[in-house]
């Protein structure tokens, strides 16, 4: 959606040669990740590294190359971290726990994952002399609210912290990847799918940033490019009111037959009613260019900004906001609609 100002062949061409490690790499995020890397004939290896064996088979399945490593393990285990990403020269750290309710009734799980696997993911780089690190954040970390996004922030601030050395860190912060696992339209699809008469939406206010799984690879190897000192990149999304996306794949299942509604049914623990990706304060460090933010990362606690200015927040509230037709049009296009054979 945004312009990164590069195709995707060149800037997968810039891990021509290389071996790449995939934390969280068996997820939404990282099977494509891998299988875009993976087309690139040129680059030597990919190794993906996460906790779930079924998920490690099924990728196995789906993906038959001899360049595809796949090593179960937890971002968690330092030890077990130094023995797989050893001959690694791209790390890409997608390992998290996501899911805000699930954050808020075990927050030592999200600090684990998040913050201390963080932490191993970039001690070991560079101790292993990897060449550069990039690690995938969230709008929730603006300003956060709930545990994840008090997580993700502690995420950003451990990946800057590691710079100075020959490892270069960047950082990519997105908004709701559309289709990606756990995220609301799959999850609207499969009620629909099953049988569902009604798709239930928080708040009719609130609204979400959006962007493609293809979108999201994009902006991490452009980071990963780029990156130098722990620089936080942004794409310039569009959001949608998530009571739309509710509406648009409702009226589709009635195109279908299947009736279905939509009802309002109150805000969990910790969901905000819009996201941030670029806080005020962050607004006096960062730049845009293209379809593209870059924070800047602070040289020093001491940098002084000139007082009496206003930054304006970038939010889901104020972003370039998706008609009902632009909605039905993207979700068409990504094949996030309904089927309801047998119906």
């Amino acid at each position: 959606m945004g312009d990164i100002g590069f195709s995707r062949a060149e800037l997968i061409k810039n891990l021509s040669g290389k071996n790449i490690f995939v934390t969280g790499g068996t997820g939404s995020f990282g099977k494509t990740f891998v299988r875009l890397c993976l087309s690139n004939k040129d680059i030597a290896s990919v190794t993906v590294f996460s906790r779930d064996e079924q998920k490690h088979v099924s990728l196995r399945r789906d993906i038959a190359d001899p360049r595809l490593r796949t090593v179960i393990g937890d971002v968690r285990d330092i030890e077990r971290l130094r023995y797989a990403m050893r001959g690694a020269d791209m790390v890409f750290n997608a390992a998290a726990i996501k899911h805000v309710h699930l954050a808020e009734e075990h927050p030592m799980e999200a600090v684990k994952t998040n913050v201390l696997g963080a932490y191993n993911v970039c001690h070991v780089a560079v101790e292993l002399g990897v060449e550069a690190v990039v690690t995938l954040s969230t709008d929730k970390a603006v300003e956060p609210v709930n545990v994840m996004g008090m997580s993700k922030a502690l995420q950003e601030r451990i990946t800057s912290s590691f710079c100075g050395g020959k490892t270069r860190f960047g950082v990519v912060r997105y908004g709701n990847v559309l289709a990606s696992n756990g995220s609301v339209i799959p999850y609207f699809k499969k009620l629909i799918e099953g049988g569902e008469p009604i798709l239930p939406v928080t708040d009719k206010r609130m609204t979400r940033f959006v962007l493609t799984l293809e979108d999201s690879v994009d902006l991490v190897l452009f980071a990963m490019r780029e990156c130098k000192n722990g620089e936080i990149y942004v794409l310039d999304m569009p959001a949608f009111h998530i009571s739309d996306v509710a509406d648009v794949m409702a009226t589709q299942a009635g195109n279908l037959g299947w009736k279905v509604s939509v009802s309002e049914v109150g805000i969990r623990p910790g969901e905000k009613l819009h996201e941030t990706l670029i806080s005020s304060e962050e607004m006096r460090h960062a730049k845009k260019f293209g379809g593209m933010w870059r924070i800047e990362p602070c040289l020093s606690s001491e940098t002084i900004y000139a007082a009496g200015t206003e930054e304006t927040a970038f939010s889901s509230d104020v972003a370039v906001r998706l008609t009902k037709q632009q909605i039905a049009a993207l979700l068409a296009r990504e094949s996030c609609f309904p089927t309801l054979r047998g119906k």
